[in-house]
């Protein structure tokens, strides 16, 4: 799809994008296909598409036989996609995706009884609620099997990073899911161009049954309350950083020995089994 072509379907509506609310519109149409073959999207695919704007995605969904499930805010852009698409496996919901629960969500596939795995998550994710939205399909109950979404190339890349640059945000992606890069989206792939680069990351959730074998021993609960509390205060060693947190000296001392992690070590600099060793150790 080119600019006169998007500005074809979307001016009877009277839409004239929104940058405050993350409406820069994709026009390349390779990025659509990578999106789907990434999430493995065919016939019977349930798909929750977020922010699904005049739907040049949501068109290559249904074309494949996907039930697509799309939540859009924008009253013009609701008003565009019930005109343009009468599919009967297509479901508009005018609204606020972070204020709609995943079981509500999940709910909306015709004969669902909702459920883990039972639907996948693929969209151009507004920037504005990136950290939000996959927050809550990565903790929030039912969980999708996978996340494939479109997001700021930065966030991308912290998501991504690899012992030396972690952030608490890479530690928990790849703590509750196997992310990796599909392909990155130049700015100019949008109408209008934002101000940054995106790129496409799909995310295998891991299932219930999965997260209890990754984290063996250790309580998530206080895995997620270590992480946080190291990056905190990331440029102090964990030695110091997680000593308040610990309250006993010589248990994290022992238990930083037992997870093979030095004192002298700072946040970004551990694996994610590192963490799930020490939150281990320190249950001990």
């Amino acid at each position: 799809m080119n600019r006169s072509e998007l500005e074809k379907l979307i001016g009877p509506y009277g839409i004239r994008p929104i940058r405050g609310r993350g409406q820069n519109f994709l026009l390349d149409e390779n990025v659509v296909l990578a999106m789907a073959d990434a999430a493995g999207v065919g016939p019977g695919s349930r798909i929750v598409e977020i922010g699904p704007g005049p739907g040049i995605l949501t068109a290559e969904l249904l074309a494949r036989g996907a039930e697509v499930v799309a939540v859009e805010l924008d009253k013009k852009l609701c008003a565009l996609l019930a005109g343009r698409f009468r599919d009967p496996r297509f479901r508009l919901v005018e609204g606020d995706a972070l204020e709609i629960g995943n079981a509500e969500l999940a709910e909306r596939f015709s004969g669902s009884g909702g459920g883990v795995g039972t639907y996948q998550v693929v969209a151009n994710l507004p920037y504005s609620i990136t950290s939000a939205a996959l927050e809550k399909f990565l903790f929030e109950e039912p969980k999708p099997s996978s996340v494939t979404v479109m997001i700021q190339r930065e966030v991308a890349d912290r998501i991504l990073a690899e012992p030396g640059g972690m952030s608490s945000l890479a530690v928990a992606a790849q703590a509750l899911a196997v992310p990796r890069r599909v392909v990155d989206v130049p700015r100019q792939a949008f109408y209008p161009s934002p101000e940054v680069d995106s790129a496409v990351i799909h995310m295998a959730v891991r299932s219930t049954g999965e997260l209890k074998i990754f984290f063996k021993s250790a309580r998530p609960e206080l895995f997620f309350k270590l992480v946080r509390t190291a990056f905190a205060s990331r440029r102090k060693q964990l030695g110091n950083s997680l000593g308040s947190f610990v309250g006993d000296t010589q248990k994290l001392k022992k238990a930083l020995f037992e997870a093979k992690i030095e004192p002298t070590q700072r946040p970004e600099e551990l694996t994610v089994q590192a963490w799930v060793d020490l939150a281990g150790a320190l249950e001990k």
